[in-house]
């Protein structure tokens, strides 16, 4: 090899390490940045989860699923100048999906099995003859805690014909909930209850065959199934 080549070579090696230390540094600092964004985006997250949990929470009180955030769609590029609007905007969504769920009658009151269904039933005290069955019967024992299903106000509390003691929440939107036979009511008339709240014990109160709950929901006064809203 010439002195020329030879030289050529040193210098192209040279470079080579000049640009791999220039590299270095360059990553070296992305690096920085990117944990500094890291933790920022963290702290920007957090809240987004904060707020879930509060919902899943709230969603484990009625007996359903927690949500879970997934990923969706292809691949995008991070847009980590706009981290702080995307957590924003996440947080004011999940908010405001807590207090439609908070409103709406979802879940179940208790976790017996229901014995007898909305619709037409034989009497069941004589098992003859049909009639309509404006609610759900869900099975369980004397003074087993019942949950109110929404959030909203208790416009009834006390001992009402063949609901027997009976508890009546109005909610948003034109809902109402009904929870009959109770052993005892735990709410007073005026209250303003949460979803998951103890409003009463269950019992055998009015016109009953044994211990169940009797659970109701109306939209805009007219009773509806209950079973569509045990889960979402």
């Amino acid at each position: 090899m010439s002195y020329r080549q030879e030289k050529e070579l040193n210098s192209r090696y040279e470079a080579t390490l000049n640009q791999i230390n220039q590299k270095n540094r360059q990553l070296s600092l992305k690096r920085v940045e990117n944990e500094r964004g890291i933790l920022e985006a963290k702290k920007s997250f957090n809240k987004i989860d904060s707020t879930l949990a509060i919902i899943n929470q709230k969603m484990k009180k009625r007996g359903l699923k927690t949500i879970a955030l997934q990923n969706a769609g292809g691949p995008t590029e991070p847009d980590e100048e706009n981290i702080d609007l995307l957590s924003e905007y996440y947080e004011e969504a999940l908010k405001d999906l807590d207090n439609k769920l908070s409103s709406l009658p979802i879940g179940i009151p208790h976790h017996g099995r229901v014995t007898s269904k909305f619709g037409y039933r034989a009497n069941p005290f004589t098992n003859r003859g049909r009639e309509m069955h404006s609610g759900v019967d869900l099975k369980g024992n004397t003074g087993d805690p019942i949950k109110a299903t929404a959030s909203g106000k208790v416009t009834f509390s006390g001992y009402e014909g063949e609901y027997g003691n009976v508890v009546k929440i109005e909610h948003k939107n034109g809902y109402e909930t009904r929870y009959a036979h109770l052993s005892k009511t735990k709410v007073k008339k005026g209250e303003t209850v949460d979803a998951g709240k103890t409003v009463g014990l269950l019992g055998s109160t009015g016109r009953s065959t044994g211990p169940h709950l009797h659970y109701e929901i109306l939209k805009d006064d007219k009773k509806i199934n209950p079973e569509k809203y045990f889960k979402l």
